[in-house]
């Protein structure tokens, strides 16, 4: 790595000799000023490194320094004192220079190892400014994939609000890009130097959240060995990203609520009051406001959360984007992975991708995309690759029951309904006779004699909690016990099927 070093001083002989000794290394490369007037010309070149005199004609060390942390704050500067104006380099350093060294033949090794450290921190910056540049293009909102209205919409409102510091709840079904939403807000925010923290709150204990959130101290209970520092102290100063807020259960509601309230927290077990300054953004797939009606979530807490929600469109409201995102969702994994370069997507997939209704929303596209060009033997990827349902034997969505909409609760459907719209990726009456089994193992709809009826074959009446419980049992059978592509397969998140197979006690 190459450093652009300044030397500033009138006095020719002294700069020189400063020049020579910096020179000797490499990956030094000197420039040299004899008046302050020319270094402020030269700033926008930007050096990594000013070693610069206080006694000069014109304007003097210290009011360059003051321009200088005016216009390039980033660049380290070592003053360069006379033996008679030290408590001038001191001042010096208070206004912000990072050092100082004294004209003499004994301070030149001070100064090679001043520079050293300076360049190594200058080295540090570099790298972190690095990845946070990276970080920052992959999750602006320019980085987001679609150009439908609803998606226009929603990229006013993520710029919206990274101009304060609002807490954001981004709303959505399961698969949608909430955490990505999160992640551009943040880094498009002031707070972007900041740590961007996750906690997912459906994937943690009931019994150890607070100690997740709040933190705890050594002994506060069993198996608490050594102090923690919880998610909210470590997302000080940056933003903290509450995936799947609606799991939380009341009593922490209400911890949560009194910490946002004071921006301070108490540790488990700790008595001690901590300050922090973490924005808040939330996430949910589930409806916040039935819940409240039903005792399930409070509802000061969601005045103080939902400040400025953002609402997810499901992929199925963004037709023009399908096509958008499974060209890049393609090319992302033939660049990845260039033994499939060559492959292409044939005009059926393509009608294909365009005729589904993608329940799983973009997770489930990537999913199918990815598995097609695995799947794929031909140059040319067809619509069966894709595995997914041909719509003219589902139901349409608006008929069907999604385990994401009755993962809570359990009741009776109405008669009215088709027995065939209440079963998970079952197929109409009409068209059960003339559409036979794939006899597919990954194939999830109830056909034939796997087929699940409302009743229970003796004129009793099956409860929908039982019917779920099948789909998930069967689910995660035929998927070789993966929960991730069984949650695809059903539709829903990977959070509420972990739940259900704990639920009814189907996984280890």
């Amino acid at each position: 790595m190459n450093y652009r070093i300044y030397v500033v001083d009138d006095d020719r002989h002294y700069a020189r000799m400063l020049s020579y000794r910096l020179d000797k290394n490499d990956n030094y490369t000197v420039s040299v000023f004899h008046n302050g007037e020319d270094v402020l010309k030269a700033l926008d070149d930007k050096p990594d490194l000013v070693l610069l005199d206080i006694m000069m004609p014109g304007i003097d060390g210290i009011e360059v320094l003051r321009q200088m942390l005016t216009r390039v704050p980033d660049v380290p500067v070592i003053m360069v004192s006379a033996q008679g104006v030290i408590d001038t380099a001191v001042e010096a350093m208070k206004l912000g220079a990072y050092d100082y060294i004294t004209k003499g033949q004994d301070d030149l090794v001070k100064l090679d190892s001043i520079v050293r450290n300076v360049l190594e921190k200058v080295s540090l910056e570099r790298e972190v400014e690095s990845l946070r540049t990276e970080v920052t293009e992959k999750y602006q909102v320019k980085g987001m994939i679609g150009e439908s209205a609803a998606m226009q919409e929603v990229y006013r409102k993520i710029q919206k609000a990274t101009r304060g510091d609002l807490m954001v709840a981004v709303q959505g079904e399961s698969g949608t890009g909430k955490e990505l939403v999160a992640k551009a807000i943040h880094y498009a925010s002031g707070r972007k130097r900041g740590p961007f923290v996750v906690v997912n709150c459906a994937a943690i204990p009931r019994e150890l959240m607070e100690s997740e959130f709040f933190g705890h101290e050594k002994g506060s209970f069993t198996g608490a060995h050594a102090r923690k520092i919880g998610k909210f102290e470590q997302a000080d100063g940056g933003t903290i990203f509450l995936d799947e807020i609606g799991e939380l259960d009341m009593d922490l509601q209400a911890k949560l609520l009194r910490a946002l309230q004071e921006g301070e927290l108490t540790r488990v077990g700790g008595s001690e009051l901590i300050d922090f300054d973490a924005r808040v953004i939330c996430a949910t797939n589930r409806d916040i406001v039935s819940m409240i009606r039903n005792g399930k979530f409070r509802e000061d807490l969601y005045y103080r959360l939902f400040q400025f929600p953002i609402p997810l469109p499901p992929l199925r409201d963004r037709a023009s984007d399908v096509l958008l995102l499974s060209n890049f969702f393609f090319r992302d994994y033939i660049s990845k992975h260039p033994d499939f370069k060559g492959k292409k997507m044939s005009t059926q997939a393509r009608r294909a991708i365009e005729n589904y209704s993608w329940p799983g929303n973009v997770r489930e596209l990537k999913s199918a995309i990815e598995r097609a060009i695995l799947l794929s033997d031909e140059a040319e990827i067809s619509a069966p690759d894709l595995m997914i349902a041909d719509q003219n034997t589902i139901s349409p969505w608006a008929d069907r029951l999604t385990l994401a909409e009755a993962a809570e609760t359990s009741f009776t459907r109405p008669s009215s309904v088709p027995a065939s719209s209440a079963s998970f990726g079952a197929q109409p009456e009409s068209s059960s006779s003339s559409t036979p089994s794939s006899g597919n193992d990954a194939d999830l709809s109830f056909a034939d004699e796997d087929e699940v009826p409302l009743g229970d074959g003796d004129g009793g009446i099956v409860s929908l909690e039982e019917l779920k419980h099948r789909a998930v049992e069967r689910a995660y059978r035929l998927c070789d016990r993966n929960v991730d592509r069984a949650a695809v397969e059903l539709g829903i998140g990977r959070a509420t099927m972990y739940r259900l197979l704990k639920k009814y006690e189907i996984m280890d």
